[in-house]
């Protein structure tokens, strides 16, 4: 599940689709290469960790990395590597901030989340109020837990939502009247979405409370969608 976590943003473009020039070719591109690039620079970590640490020393081990580089190169490296590796997840938090409060933007602007959300700073022209609550939210879980326990938290919650992306392909040609194509093998689709519930069980199992808890996140946003739409159709229907 932390693995799929590490492949959580190959679909992070997309949120701001709005704002990328010639979206039809640049946004399949970029996740095409943002894919694999971590595909590539994954696949070269474990061979390394592979190489310099056993399994049974990897095990009940977070920073896997630092303890490769102090295996070969001594505990100063380690040190080291690991201040590097944090600073590398310091560092994706500025994509966070771009691409996270778009989600919350484009939700109250299509009326299915508070209205307040959807409004933009007319001096800096970005959707401040969206960062805000991103960054309110943000302070609410990093003071809830550890840090394996958030990103247990976050990688179960982020590996049900792919699922079913994949699986809502199958349900486009229908919302388009049959006139959209679906190219490519719907195999794949399948062997993706299975893989994808297989390991969420597993991961279930081996951490119950915190996949619990993302499950009910989950499962929350269900009425609250739904009552969010009811309440966005009354004021079009008042409107009109």
């Amino acid at each position: 599940m932390w693995i799929m976590f590490a492949y959580s943003g190959w679909n992070a473009s997309t949120y701001i689709g709005s704002e990328i020039r010639n979206p039809s070719k640049n946004i399949p591109l970029s996740l095409l290469i943002g894919t694999g690039t971590v595909i590539v620079l994954y696949f070269l970590l474990n061979v390394l960790f592979i190489y310099a640490v056993t399994p049974e020393n990897m095990s009940g081990v977070i920073s896997v990395g630092g303890l490769a580089m102090g295996s070969l190169f001594g505990r100063s490296v380690e040190t080291v590597f690991s201040l590097l590796i944090s600073f590398a997840l310091f560092s994706s938090l500025s994509a966070f901030i771009i691409l996270g409060p778009r989600v919350y933007y484009s939700m109250a602007k299509d009326g299915y989340f508070f209205r307040f959300v959807s409004d933009v700073n007319p001096t800096h022209n970005v959707p401040a109020k969206a960062i805000l609550l991103q960054s309110g939210i943000s302070i609410v879980m990093v003071l809830s837990g550890t840090f394996d326990q958030i990103l247990t938290y976050m990688g179960f919650s982020l590996g049900i939502f792919p699922i079913l992306a994949v699986l809502g392909v199958f349900r486009l040609p229908k919302m388009h009247g049959g006139s959209l194509k679906i190219t490519g093998s719907s195999m794949l689709h399948v062997i993706y979405s299975i893989t994808g519930v297989f390991i969420l069980t597993l991961a279930f199992f081996e951490r119950p409370l915190e996949s619990s808890i993302a499950l009910l996140t989950v499962l929350a946003g269900v009425p609250a969608f739904f009552l969010f739409k009811k309440n966005h159709r009354s004021k079009v229907a008042t409107q009109s």
